[in-house]
């Protein structure tokens, strides 16, 4: 099976006519609500371009006409290089990869099975496992260290990312600074701006605060980034119910406003830049006013964002994999399994915490990434669908058995089986009596057992010594100055 062409699409929650009515629905309450930008230079440029600014409140009436040539100007395609050429991430149409999650601050440890904090060597060892992983596509830097600079926890994050895997990275940052230096350390691997403008080899997310507002230091990162011209990921993380309407077609019109008052920006400043359009919201629990993560909810409205970037001809970061649960037990299963397959089958491209993620992304667990990972493959069999030919309708096949005859032997089992069935190889098939004979492991500690053998085998190809010199003095550089 094939796990770098898979194709989503085949689901939709929202008709036509639906998504055209949350469209013009998101550009009345941009035009006519407006949207809350807190920084100067976002007034300013809105205001030169034609929109209407009140600059006591800070609220920018963005006219459709802005929008509407936003879009016109955003490419219908963005190119993800990888470290290693053989990763590489074309987002476009209903193509789909599956990649890890940010935030966390904990870990289940991998000996132990207990709770800590994160720390630099989880931010190595996690992506090296990561890397030997086969449907996990991309890497998010993920884990929040918490014995380093805490001013600048993305730059170690993401050197020790580009250190131990060669799939493609992406980041959040928290502040410019710290995404140019992440953009800087793209550039020195690709080989200079000229080149990494071709191969970009990480990309950052930029995010509005709902309801209708961008904060400064993210507009700040926006702006900077238009400006170089490399690819962003821009959206909005609603919680329908506290920061968003509570039903799911509101929070999708607030989450599309909040993403096209971006995405206008930023192609005001630099049109035609690659965007690729993210929703990263859920639920609330209302019971608490808790995020819910593992929401089948979540699905959903992953789901109707990905018809609306779809409508706009725009790739999608989506998210799908996520729950609530504190262990590798059923309810991580099922939140995660549902998450990631409503996700894929409605066309999301870049689908963001997919593994290793629980508690709403407050921990990270070694054996979950490795769990996941047989749950994606499963999700990527059926995206593959129906392989239908001559061949595989088996006429001549059935006509060569018989009535009371045995398909065991025959050639064509032989040459289709690895075509058309997944063979997992974490959960088990056995019957009882073998299953028991091997031990009576459960799924978790048969993925335990396999993360401790990819970790102790398996080593990516290295960075080459100069330019991992150079990743580190942009570190070095960034302790002394900004990191203080």
């Amino acid at each position: 099976m094939d796990a770098w062409n898979l194709r989503g699409g085949q689901l939709r929650f929202l008709t036509d006519k639906q998504i055209e009515e949350i469209h013009f629905a998101a550009l009345d309450v941009l035009q006519r609500v407006g949207c809350f930008f807190e920084h100067e230079d976002a007034l300013r440029i809105f205001e030169e371009a034609g929109a209407w600014v009140d600059r006591e409140k800070r609220i920018i009436h963005i006219p459709h006409h802005l929008v509407d040539q936003a879009l016109r100007n955003t490419p219908d395609r963005v190119f993800l290089a990888a470290r290693n050429p053989k990763y590489d991430i074309f987002l476009e149409d209903d193509r789909v990869y599956f990649g890890t999650g940010t935030v966390s601050v904990n870990v289940l440890d991998l000996e132990t099975g207990k709770l800590r904090r994160g720390n630099r060597k989880d931010c190595e060892d996690f992506p090296r496992l990561v890397n030997a992983l086969e449907y996990v596509h991309f890497f998010k830097s993920m884990i929040f260290p918490s014995d380093v600079n805490q001013k600048i926890p993305e730059l170690y994050q993401v050197y020790s990312a580009f250190a131990n895997t060669e799939k493609q990275i992406s980041s959040n940052a928290y502040s410019a600074n710290g995404a140019k230096d992440m953009i800087r350390m793209g550039e020195i691997i690709a080989g200079g701006m000229k080149e990494f403008r071709k191969r970009p080899m990480i990309i950052i997310n930029v995010l509005a605060v709902s309801p209708l507002q961008w904060s400064h230091t993210n507009l700040e990162i926006l702006i900077d980034l238009a400006k170089l011209r490399v690819p962003i990921i821009i959206g909005s993380e609603p919680q329908a119910g506290t920061t968003g309407p509570v039903t799911l077609a509101g929070e999708i019109v607030l989450n599309t406003a909040e993403t096209l008052a971006g995405i206008t920006l930023a192609q005001i400043i630099s049109p035609g830049i690659p965007i690729v359009y993210g929703h990263i919201g859920s639920i609330s629990d209302m019971r608490s006013g808790l995020f819910a993560s593992g929401a089948v909810e979540l699905s959903i409205l992953n789901a109707m964002s990905n018809q609306m970037a779809h409508y706009y001809r725009l790739p999608t970061y989506a998210t799908g994999g996520m729950s609530d649960a504190k262990l590798s037990d059923y309810q991580a299963g099922t939140e995660k399994a549902l998450q990631a397959l409503i996700t894929a089958m409605s066309g999301g491209n870049y689908i963001h915490d997919a593994a290793g993620l629980l508690e709403c992304c407050l921990t990270s667990s070694y054996e979950q990434y490795v769990l996941d990972n047989e749950m994606l493959a499963m999700v990527a069999r059926a995206l593959h669908g129906v392989n239908f030919s001559r061949e595989t309708l088996a006429f001549e096949v059935i006509q060569a058995i018989g009535p009371r005859g045995n398909f065991l032997g025959h050639m064509h089992t032989l040459q289709n089986i690895t075509k058309e069935h997944f063979i997992p190889k974490i959960f088990n098939r056995q019957v009882r009596e073998d299953w028991e004979k091997g031990g009576s492991k459960s799924a978790a500690e048969v993925a335990r057992e396999e993360a401790k053998r990819i970790l102790r085998t398996h080593q990516p190809t290295p960075l080459p010594p100069e330019v991992d010199r150079e990743l580190q003095l942009i570190i070095k550089k960034a302790e002394e100055s900004y990191g203080r």
